[in-house]
């Protein structure tokens, strides 16, 4: 005779994090870009839904539609100091020599003005014929304000992420094939607004509650 032993599970009672609040903290779906985007006068995520629909209705601010989301990364050169006699890390012993914050997305829209942000320094002379050449410097007029990313969380609120002085540093990528849409590689990096502006990186993250 064969006999099974059946294993018994608890309940996993307070050995989960999850709680009711839990599926209130997702972040929902793939969210909107937006350049050169003012936001600091909406106070709550219906303000800043009313500003983002304007900017959808007139085109401005829109970066446009993209492609498998988009991913927010900020990533630290820190170092420790090697000196004599120590032999562990220490609380107050790092030292952050750099900051890099840049988003990254598709966009499948392939319009003159993405063309241009994305290449950095250009001279674009428009009309019924629009021609981007794109320069060898960069001047200040090529940095954008700002590139934003806003999304929805489940309880109605929005996240904002906003990387300032933003500038495509990466290799512009326009990508095309047989039965299908070009889409355009998109990463922005913010930029440190002068060489005395050390205190804080350059870019910020902002809650907006749903009332």
């Amino acid at each position: 005779m064969i006999k099974l032993k059946l294993q018994q599970f608890a309940a996993p009672g307070s050995t989960t994090p999850l709680r009711d609040a839990t599926f209130d903290n997702l972040q929902l779906n793939a969210g909107i870009f937006l350049k050169n985007f003012q936001y600091d006068s909406a106070a709550t995520a219906d303000a800043l839904k009313t500003s983002i629909a304007t900017a959808i209705s007139t085109g401005t601010n829109l970066l446009g539609a993209t492609r498998g989301g988009g991913t927010f990364t900020v990533t630290r050169e820190m170092r420790e100091p090697d000196i004599d006699g120590r032999r562990y890390r220490f609380k107050g012993g790092n030292y952050v020599d750099s900051v890099d914050a840049y988003l990254s997305t598709t966009v499948v829209e392939v319009t003159p003005e993405n063309f241009a942000v994305l290449l950095g320094g250009t001279a674009t002379t428009s009309g019924a014929k629009t021609t981007i050449k794109m320069e060898t410097a960069i001047s200040d007029e090529d940095y954008l304000t700002n590139i934003c990313w806003v999304g929805d969380l489940s309880d109605g609120r929005l996240v904002l992420i906003c990387l300032k002085n933003a500038l495509n540093t990466a290799d512009f990528t326009l990508t095309f094939s047989d039965k299908s849409e070009g889409t355009l590689a998109v990463e922005m990096h913010a930029c440190q607004a002068n060489v005395n502006d050390y205190d804080e990186a350059p870019f910020e993250v902002v809650f907006l509650g749903a009332a």
